[in-house]
């Protein structure tokens, strides 16, 4: 394994809300015209009500991060590769996430940031069993990892890396760090919903993290 990480922490904002079904006429109204239009097309296509509502309130808390870290934002330069992380040129690096009506953004301006975030208990621990090593194996068996916790650090650090799910089994999770391509990251586990299951991955020491609960009403 690589060395120990970097000593300094740097500040990360995280903002999160939890939606009702009500959200996504004034989340349309007040987000989608903003969006580059190939985004908006994208968001309009999508089947579920849910997922276009969840989507545009995670723009609105990016941008409520970026107002935190002193970031200027704007909605229409926000790019999304058809490979890689979406990037704010000028920005903060950051990580959107949503699940079961939790929205978060996690955002800092330098280095790599990763968040994920999913309903408690609904990772089968037999189908998770495949993109395990042995060492998370046994941690499983032991209870010493739960299967939803394993697959949500795993995600946030594949976000971290700017990578797909497809690429879980390369994740290396050993006891609050994780390791991909040789690379070392800190996993803080964010506590957001008593029903929710949410991670951070950060290639730095303990982040300067700023949580904060965004009302719905805040993100028109």
């Amino acid at each position: 394994m690589p060395g120990p990480l970097p000593v300094a922490g740097r500040r990360v904002s995280l903002q999160y809300a939890l939606l009702s079904e009500q959200s996504l006429p004034a989340l349309a109204r007040a987000w989608l015209p903003r969006l580059p239009a190939a985004r908006r097309a994208r968001i309009e296509r999508l089947r579920e009500a849910a997922d276009r509502a969840a989507t545009l309130a995670g723009v609105a808390l990016l941008a409520a991060a970026c107002r935190a870290l002193g970031c200027g934002f704007d909605a229409a330069s926000l790019e999304y590769p058809a490979r890689g992380k979406p990037r704010l040129p000028g920005g903060p690096q950051f990580s959107i996430a949503h699940a079961g009506g939790l929205v978060a953004c996690a955002a800092v301006a330098g280095g790599c940031i990763g968040l994920d975030v999913e309903a408690d208990g609904v990772v089968d621990a037999g189908r998770l069993r495949l993109v395990l090593d042995a060492a998370e194996r046994a941690a499983l068996a032991a209870g010493e990892l739960a299967p939803t916790d394993a697959w949500v650090m795993k995600e946030a650090v594949l976000k971290a890396a700017g990578y797909g799910a497809a690429q879980a089994r390369r994740v290396r999770l050993r006891r609050g760090r994780a390791w991909l391509d040789g690379k070392a990251y800190l996993l803080t586990r964010v506590r957001l919903s008593a029903l929710h299951v949410s991670w951070l991955a950060t290639d730095g020491a303990a982040p300067a993290l700023e949580a904060r609960h965004a009302r719905a009403r805040e993100l028109i």
